[in-house]
């Protein structure tokens, strides 16, 4: 994107921001293939797009990190590609995220410094086309006044569409309630497929199937128990359900559909069952200050870790899990957990009672009824399937003292 154009843009949203502060904001009529809002909610910040614009770019702008442009497109839900943005389309910038403020002004103030021009040329331009408001300091102060703490997106959209959760049942022979299943692919032989490969389904337009319609594909990998070094003291929870990719219905006939692969976390096989694809929001959490695990903490109702990604033993830092705690514990993304483990060194037998061993920290990626998927984001010790959790507000309540 040229100097120039960066400027215009930046000018013309943060005087759009300072304007529908105060009133309803109508957006001008303009070519777009999305059926973009037409006025603007009193309070909404809201960037106009210029030629070049990327929900990337916006994100940098704004927000000093371009990571978070999936919440933008969250919450512009009429973007159906996020790939794709047109001149004139309104992006509204309320993502729950403070708008930097100094880094819009200084990338106005570069942007018009290299192409030649100051802010005032730039503002005097805007204010004879009528869409300006000259006091910059009455419009750039309705953006906050800085982030008080950093606010970073607890995974990314890998995380979300290429995890595994827990789907409980009350016994491994009940029936799984997934019959709209891939019956192959364009050859008689092939049995696993990526991304652009054309698959065939087994429902249709008897069925509701429709073209355009997303399906998340799914496959049940492992039966999940309670954690236990006892065999017999094991009780079955459910299954472990991997994410493998995403599939687009591409044509429909009565009985069946054709489909093509539009995502693939690994290879996509015959009998992988599919449900409908819903886009998740990705959580967002402060960044956690410096955490001190020898503090003593509050494990009452703690849960445990009861599988982790691809089921390995030793989990770290970036690994996925999942815990027995979900909604029903009053648990929801972007919640904070402490995972720690019992200390070795107990005896009850001789009154010798130490503190829990403190291994990390983690964040909660999806909350279902009964389970939850987590991200581990801090770690000082590998953790294990049977090392508890707590919520974070739980662990250090009233009652937490430091440890003397």
């Amino acid at each position: 994107m040229k100097n120039w154009q960066k400027a215009g843009f930046i000018l013309s949203a943060s005087l759009i921001m300072g304007l529908s502060a105060f009133s309803q904001t109508i957006v001008q009529e303009h070519w777009s293939p999305y059926d973009y809002p037409r006025e603007i909610p009193a309070g909404v910040k809201v960037h106009t797009v210029v030629e070049g614009d990327t929900l990337w770019d916006i994100a940098q702008t704004y927000f000093q990190d371009p990571f978070l442009w999936p919440q933008i497109y969250q919450v512009n839900p009429y973007i159906k590609d996020p790939d794709l943005i047109y001149p004139g389309d309104p992006v509204s910038l309320n993502i729950g995220v403070v708008v930097d403020e100094q880094g819009v002004n200084d990338a106005m103030a570069d942007a018009a410094s290299e192409d030649g021009q100051d802010l005032a040329e730039l503002e005097e331009f805007a204010e004879g086309e009528g869409d300006a408001v000259t006091d910059r300091s009455q419009s750039t102060s309705l953006l906050g006044s800085g982030l008080e703490m950093s606010i970073v997106p607890a995974g990314d959209r890998t995380d979300l569409e290429c995890s595994t959760y827990v789907y409980v049942t009350e016994s491994k022979k009940d029936k799984l309630p997934f019959d709209l299943i891939i019956l192959g692919g364009e050859s008689e032989i092939q049995e696993s497929y990526s991304i652009d490969e054309v698959l065939y389904i087994n429902q249709g337009a008897n069925e509701g199937i429709q073209p355009g319609n997303l399906y998340s594909v799914r496959r049940v990998v492992a039966p999940v128990y309670t954690p236990s070094k006892k065999y017999k003291e094991q009780t079955f929870i459910g299954f472990a359900i991997d994410q493998i990719g995403i599939i687009k219905v591409v044509a429909v006939q009565e009985s069946g559909a054709t489909c093509m692969v539009t995502h693939a976390c690994d290879s996509i096989l015959k009998g992988d069952f599919l449900v409908p694809y819903e886009q998740e929001p990705i959580p967002l959490i402060t960044e956690q200050p410096p955490f001190n695990r020898f503090a003593k903490f509050n494990k009452e109702n703690a849960g445990y870790i009861i599988y982790s990604e691809d089921n390995t033993y030793n989990i770290g830092i970036s690994h996925l899990a999942n815990i027995n705690l979900g909604v029903e514990n009053d648990v929801a993304p972007g919640d904070i957990f402490v995972v720690f483990r019992s200390n070795p060194h107990n005896n009850e037998k001789k009154g010798i009672i130490l503190p829990d061993v403190y291994l990390g920290q983690a964040v909660v990626l999806r909350s279902l009824e009964k389970t939850s998927t987590v991200k581990i984001i801090n770690a000082v010790s590998e953790l294990k399937v049977g090392d508890y959790a707590v919520p974070y507000r739980v662990a250090f309540g009233e009652t937490s003292e430091p440890i003397q």
